[in-house]
């Protein structure tokens, strides 16, 4: 479970105990953890820290998408009530750790009548790990423009979908061969249920891609998701942030099965969110189930693009995803892809001079 405390400064809850460090009850409801997973403190004006943090299992740092929903939580704090989130645009700089807390210092770029500018600065012993910058806007009572791209007709029901515990937990039960270091991390993840269900699209296959980290490559991934509870808040800017962590769960991936790749396995040396962009087109539930319907156009150079278009199970288009990430082969991968590269282009010099004969 995520790593949570209360901060050394004061705040109204701690007033009766002093400061104190004390952890949440693991009794404690998906919904409110949710929300505590997204929250900020304010310490002072227009600096706040975060409330909790966690580490996925096997990462390198804190879950970007933790950093992203805070970050937004902060910037949305400073603007007044009428005013809405539309977009954000970010930068990752430094893999955050989960045993201090992150401070984010808002900084009011601007402040009009129909748009708001906000930028953050998420900062762990006095460095940055995190900057963004994000506009909010009133809404309109006039007549608009309005389109959108609809919704993939062939992304079956959620409810046909295996979420991803029970996909593990199938295949802890069913195949015996699994690799104990393999076994281990599922073990582990299973033991780290969050409060996202995540539902990936045409992932209910044979297991032994999963286990040698390969799978037919392609450039399209979409996963259903929404809180594992109902939400105790109808508030939008609950909803939004709870979007805005998702949102970072499975987009780089996306690249990396558009090269034939699959964590598990030796492929993958190092895979990193560098950047991460949403633009919010109307307000929705997280609780309700959401499909990232998600597309790669490009890997080059240790990277790889990815963009995404949230809907509501109804069809409509809530919000879009971007972003870019470091996609590192290991050594391994490296070398057995070199050795591919040379086998094919002998075959295509075979073919040649084998066609000149003619």
């Amino acid at each position: 479970m995520p790593t949570s405390y209360f901060p050394a400064a004061k705040s109204f809850d701690d007033q009766n105990q002093g400061q104190v460090d004390v952890k949440h009850s693991e009794n404690e409801g998906y919904s409110k953890k949710m929300m505590n997973s997204i929250d900020v403190q304010e310490i002072d004006v227009n600096l706040y820290m975060s409330r909790s943090l966690w580490r996925p299992i096997g990462a390198r740092g804190v879950f970007g998408g933790v950093i992203v929903a805070q970050s937004l939580r902060a910037a949305w704090m400073t603007v007044p009530d009428n005013f809405h989130i539309h977009s954000l645009h970010s930068y990752f700089i430094l893999a955050g750790d989960i045993d201090i807390p992150v401070l984010y210092n808002v900084q009011r770029l601007r402040q009009g009548r129909s748009f708001a500018t906000r930028s953050v600065t998420a900062t762990q012993r006095g460095k940055a790990i995190f900057v963004a910058t994000f506009s909010f806007a009133t809404f309109s009572d006039a007549v608009n423009a309005e389109h959108f791209t609809a919704m993939p007709s062939d992304v079956p029901e959620p409810e046909s979908v295996m979420a991803e515990d029970d996909r593990v937990k199938l295949y802890l039960n069913t195949v015996k061969d699994i690799p104990p270091h393999v076994r281990s991390l599922m073990e582990k993840r299973l033991a780290d249920a969050q409060s996202v269900i995540y539902k990936e699209v045409g992932f209910e296959g044979d297991v032994t891609e999963m286990l040698n980290g390969a799978t037919t490559p392609n450039s399209n991934h979409q996963r259903w998701f929404k809180t594992r509870e109902a939400v105790e808040s109808d508030d939008p800017k609950i909803h939004a942030g709870i979007i805005a962590y998702a949102s970072d769960a499975g987009i780089l991936a996306t690249a990396a099965y558009a090269n034939g790749l699959r964590f598990g396995g030796d492929r993958i040396g190092m895979m990193a969110s560098l950047d991460h962009s949403i633009w919010f087109h109307q307000p929705c539930r997280a609780d309700d189930w959401l499909l990232h319907d998600m597309h790669s156009p490009r890997s080059a150079d240790g990277r790889g693009t990815a963009f995404g278009r949230i809907y509501s199970r109804d069809g409509t288009l809530v919000a879009t995803t971007a972003q870019e990430g470091i996609i590192r082969l290991s050594k391994k991968e490296q070398e057995r892809r070199t050795k591919q590269n040379k086998s094919d282009a002998k075959l295509v010099i075979d073919s040649s001079t084998d066609a000149s004969k003619l």
